[in-house]
């Protein structure tokens, strides 16, 4: 549920998330900063130009702030770091910083459209066009099989309803959608640890979008294909001997025949 603002212009808050972790547009210009590469040393700069005037310390202060409250996940600036490291990412728990999250189900329908079959591809590029007008959507994934009741997955976030509504209308509006159902995510309240030891904090939110597979896992992964595919190789190999013996034995066996008569 979206809030209200106030007429101070120092206190506007207006999201239910923001005012309940304490999260001031000033924080919010500090993260956009650090995503866009600056350092804890030079954000400052990059603040000036919105009016907003505060030492390197206090920025350091307010980004520490922001770790510890579970906004900033994890990022690569350590304590180890050089004063020029620059925070090259940052991974941030959208639950805290948006009031409104779903899951968007879209159960398509292929009719003849213009004398033509739509392929999924273009269906995912108009997804894609209508998700970057709006700027609420993180993901989008074509989930494919016979029967189901969806085949597409939209995530979103956003603190605005009206441009999740706006947005909805739109993808309903295309011609190839059949039904479209979206469900809210709720975030259970409870304590835990983010994903780096050195910024223990308490979150409540599980998010890491960005996943690499371990490297035993992969490599031992690689070497059971490999070992597969050497054995379908050298078994296709045995095959292919077998047929060619078989037709020289055959080819053979013909000349015999023709030499006798």
């Amino acid at each position: 549920m979206v809030g209200r603002g106030t007429d101070s212009v120092d206190s506007v808050v207006p999201m239910k998330n923001l005012t309940k972790n304490g999260i001031s547009p000033l924080d919010l210009l500090i993260l956009q900063a650090l995503q866009s590469g600056a350092t804890p040393d030079t954000a400052s700069k990059e603040l000036e130009k919105h009016g907003y005037v505060l030492s390197r310390e206090n920025v350091k202060n307010r980004i520490d702030e922001l770790v510890k409250k579970g906004v900033i996940i994890e990022h690569n600036n350590s304590e180890d770091s050089k004063k020029d490291d620059k925070i090259k990412w940052i991974l941030v728990d959208p639950s805290k910083l948006f009031d409104n999250q779903w899951y968007t189900f879209i159960k398509t329908q292929n009719p003849l459209f213009e004398r033509r079959v739509i392929p999924y591809s273009e269906m995912y590029s108009n997804l894609v066009e209508i998700s970057r007008q709006s700027g609420i959507v993180t993901a989008i994934d074509l989930v494919q099989g016979e029967g189901q009741n969806y085949d597409f997955i939209l995530r979103l976030v956003t603190n605005e309803t009206s441009v999740f509504e706006e947005m909805i209308e739109k993808i309903r509006s295309l011609g190839w959608v059949h039904s479209v159902d979206s469900k809210p995510i709720h975030v259970l309240e409870g304590v835990g640890l983010s994903k780096s030891t050195l910024t223990k904090v308490h979150s409540n939110y599980f998010y890491d979008p960005i996943k690499i597979p371990d490297f035993e896992a992969y490599l031992k992964c690689i070497r059971n294909v490999y070992r597969a595919y050497d054995g379908y190789i050298k078994e296709e190999g045995a095959s292919k001997q077998k047929v060619t013996k078989k037709k020289d034995s055959v080819v053979f066996d013909d000349n015999i025949d023709q030499s006798k008569k």
